[in-house]
């Protein structure tokens, strides 16, 4: 197994830099988009499933392209399309072409997302998981203030287009580390991530039910997290009458925090578990949600960010703690597709609410997400504590 060289690390982060930028994007463009189209709100709905069905679809074969594939080769075409996808939607003059755009788009954070995780998982250590995924939330937070400001002066269409730069550049670094040989696990030999990561007096979780409940954790975790980008502008310009100067600024605050909580986290994780980093991360998230229950309080967003912030590295980490090295990769690859479900569910059933019924609901319906992945989370970990108790 190849060491974990400067440029490797740096070119596995800022893939996860650019991941993270369209997810932060289409939350503020979407109301310059759908007024400039005539679209209903709800419309945005249709393209998150689009984005949802071939994001899950390719996260969920990652597995088994590993198998065949080298996990550097599945991000690098990961990349090519995540890349092709924004420049399309730059381009796009009606909702289908949108929605073809999306689709490609799905397909190619789907791979580059399961194939750096399942990377990450096998090369790099809790701290490096937490920091990877800081970067996804730089991303996030970046790509917000990039459209925001080119919306201001010009349109959404070049705000994309300037976010399509950026992954340009970053996506020279990304093939220049792959054609190097520096994605090499040692397992594309099937047998490096047993030798380095199995101890046969480990005591792992084996029963279906836990193995579904992890991924249901994702399921769960992503439909909260991106009903929190994606409709927090909405809700806050069309539900409460917030300037979309001040509105705009929402996403980036809340990926920021996101971004820094990640950065913090990481430092904590050689002291504490990732299960008990997960259960104080969500206890904060709720009194941020709390806060916006009450008011439009910059403050809340902020502390609901920075709660978020461990959760879904540290539960990617945990997953090989919690179960066999073997099924480590497919494991990954359908938790991933289970995030990919969960913004699915955020945009077909949190659209209609506020639609139909209120702008309010938005953080209640958060907040019972929350409490349900919280309560999961807790049962795995009694179980696992309690088998290793009996061993």
């Amino acid at each position: 197994m190849k060491k974990n060289t400067p440029f490797l690390i740096f070119a596995v982060y800022a893939s996860f830099l650019a991941l993270g930028m369209p997810d932060g994007a289409f939350g503020v463009a979407w109301p310059s988009i759908r007024y400039e189209m005539g679209l209903e709100l709800e419309r945005a709905a249709f393209l998150i499933i689009v984005h949802s069905i071939f994001y899950s679809l390719c996260a969920s074969q990652t597995g088994r392209l590993a198998k065949k594939i080298p996990l550097g080769n599945i991000s690098g075409v990961g990349f090519v399309l995540l890349m092709l996808g924004i420049l399309g939607f730059s381009l796009a003059g009606d909702i289908y072409e949108l929605a073809a755009a999306t689709a490609v788009l799905g397909c190619g954070m789907g791979l580059v997302d399961s194939g750096v995780n399942a990377f990450a998982a096998k090369r790099f250590s809790a701290k490096h998981m937490n920091w990877l995924h800081c970067f996804w939330g730089m991303g996030g937070a970046i790509s917000p203030v990039i459209l925001r400001q080119m919306i201001i002066f010009y349109d959404w269409r070049v705000g994309y287009r300037t976010v399509f730069a950026i992954q340009a550049a970053i996506g020279i670094v990304v093939a220049v580390s792959i054609f190097r040989g520096l994605w090499a696990t040692g397992d594309d030999d099937a047998t490096a991530e047993e030798t380095v990561t199995h101890n046969p007096d480990k005591v792992y979780l084996t029963s279906r039910v836990f193995i579904v409940m992890q991924w249901l954790i994702f399921f769960v975790y992503t439909t909260f997290e991106y009903s929190m980008t994606f409709w927090t502008v909405s809700v806050l310009i069309e539900g409460r009458g917030v300037p979309f100067e001040t509105a705009g600024l929402f996403p980036a605050v809340y990926l920021g925090c996101l971004m820094a909580g990640r950065f913090v986290f990481g430092y904590f994780t050689t002291r504490f578990s990732g299960s008990h980093i997960v259960r104080y991360g969500l206890l904060l998230s709720i009194v941020g949600l709390g806060v916006l229950v009450l008011s439009s309080n910059i403050a809340g967003v902020a502390l609901v960010g920075f709660g978020f912030a461990p959760v879904f590295p540290c539960l990617m980490n945990e997953t090989k703690i919690r179960f066999k090295p073997e099924i480590l990769s497919k494991l990954v690859g359908l938790q991933i597709a289970a995030a990919g479900m969960g913004v699915a569910l955020s945009a077909l059933v949190m659209g209609r609410i506020l639609a139909y019924i209120s702008f309010e609901a938005l953080f209640p319906t958060v907040i019972i997400c929350v409490l349900i992945a919280f309560s999961m989370n807790e049962f795995i970990d009694f179980n696992l504590r309690r088998k290793e108790a009996r061993k």
